[in-house]
């Protein structure tokens, strides 16, 4: 009797456990699940089937952690009343008409007419995913491209405008989600044959890179300090960046510095596990701070021959492809300089939504940064990662560069 009676504590305790955890319209459940509850003659059962309940649960909660989402996302609906709402009350705002060609641009660091046809390319995705009482397209693009190329704080921009600030914030922060949850519509890795095969086209038009045969994109870093709100300190994050021929984006990744890894990179776990993620044969370029790959090649740091600091030079113009690309990042869009956010997740719908707006800018061919008197003009921002190199290891990456090497260094130039 006495060993029954502990089951029986036992089996009362992990019941009260799981009525704790449960929501309170499964707070019945146990009748119906888990009949053992109601007549049972085996005791250790009944334990078992309860510590089996309260493990599962465990495990639920678990993988809503993993993925980020409230604890309570599955189990409840929010309230309607709890919809995110913008009570825009104000008149809209229009940059085209306040300010003329040469205060526009100085302002905005691009043609009207590239903002125009911005509006225009955004104008369907901002009506259809703006929060209810949102101002019109053109005004939060207005607002949101005044925040990303001054250096101007909110409070700034609406004392400027003579809107309440929270307001603006609001206003901007929802552009940002609205492009980041559009991502791939202005970010777009090359998956398609035809989109494959135009990408490695674009290297090849370029006299200086045209011996790279099978060059499909240059990846570089930028260390970043920025102000994080959650933290109340400015925290390093590393940038990286792979762009085309183009000079256009086709991935970006943002990662606090002491965590970063290309391998724990979005796109380095990709072509870890699936290489045919490029062309067969295509590769990357990248600084040594990547690790070498058969699918990322770096130059060599031991130069042991001729052959070897001529294969390094050829690699000098992809850098600076790349560098170009940096630069027209930090000279367009100025909150770089001086990047404040509430957390990393959101430092990631910036940087999103400025590699967004700079893919849309080369597209609509927009050349104000290449007439407004800076263009080659060395930009002090950011910085590299000192003391971070990726190793030269990997036997593939080795063979593959050699061949390489091979290729596109004539055999009379080297030793």
């Amino acid at each position: 009797m006495e060993e029954r009676a502990v089951l029986a504590n036992i089996a009362t305790i992990i019941a009260k456990d799981l009525l704790i955890d449960e929501q309170p319209k499964q707070a019945g459940f146990f009748s119906s699940t888990l009949p053992l509850l109601d007549a049972s003659e085996d005791d250790e059962a009944e334990i078992f089937a309860l510590m089996q309940q309260k493990r599962a649960a465990g495990q639920v909660k678990g993988k809503l952690k993993r993925t980020h989402l409230p604890e309570t996302a599955a189990a409840t609906t929010q309230p309607a009343s709890k919809v995110p709402k913008c009570e825009w009350k104000y008149a809209e705002l229009n940059l085209l008409h306040r300010y003329v060609d040469a205060q526009f641009e100085s302002f905005l660091h691009m043609r009207k007419l590239t903002f125009l046809k911005i509006q225009q390319a955004l104008e369907e995705i901002l009506q259809r995913n703006a929060l209810p009482g949102s101002p019109a397209p053109q005004t939060t693009l207005s607002l949101a491209l005044w925040k990303l190329t001054t250096d101007e704080h909110f409070e700034e921009i609406a004392r400027k405008f003579q809107f309440p600030w929270s307001l603006c914030q609001q206003v901007v922060r929802s552009f940002w989600h609205i492009i980041s949850d559009n991502y791939e519509s202005f970010i777009k890795w090359p998956n398609s044959l035809e989109a494959q095969q135009s990408t490695l086209q674009g290297f090849q038009n370029l006299p200086q890179l045209s011996c790279f045969q099978e060059l499909f994109g240059i990846i570089s870093l930028k260390r970043l300090e920025i102000f994080l709100e959650s933290e109340h300190a400015d925290v390093a994050v590393v940038l990286q960046l792979i762009c085309n021929g183009e000079q256009k984006i086709i991935d970006c990744y943002v990662e606090l510095e002491q965590e970063y890894t290309f391998e724990e990179s979005p796109i380095g776990q990709t072509l870890a596990l699936n290489p045919r993620t490029m062309p067969a044969n295509s590769y990357l370029i990248g600084s040594t701070c990547f690790p070498l790959k058969s699918y990322l090649i770096r130059p060599i740091e031991a130069e042991c021959f001729r052959k070897d600091s001529v294969f390094n030079a050829l690699l000098e113009p992809a850098y600076q492809l790349s560098n170009n690309v940096m630069d027209s990042l930090a000279r367009r869009f100025h909150t770089l300089y001086a990047l404040e956010a509430r957390d990393l997740n959101e430092v990631r719908l910036i940087v999103e939504s400025i590699c967004a707006m700079h893919n849309l800018c080369v597209d609509f061919g927009d050349d104000y940064l290449d007439t407004e008197g800076s263009g080659e003009r060395k930009f002090n921002w950011g910085g590299d990662l000192p003391g971070r190199g990726g190793g030269e290891k990997d036997t593939k990456g080795l063979r593959r560069r050699m061949e390489l090497l091979d290729t596109v260094v004539n055999t009379e130039e080297g030793d």
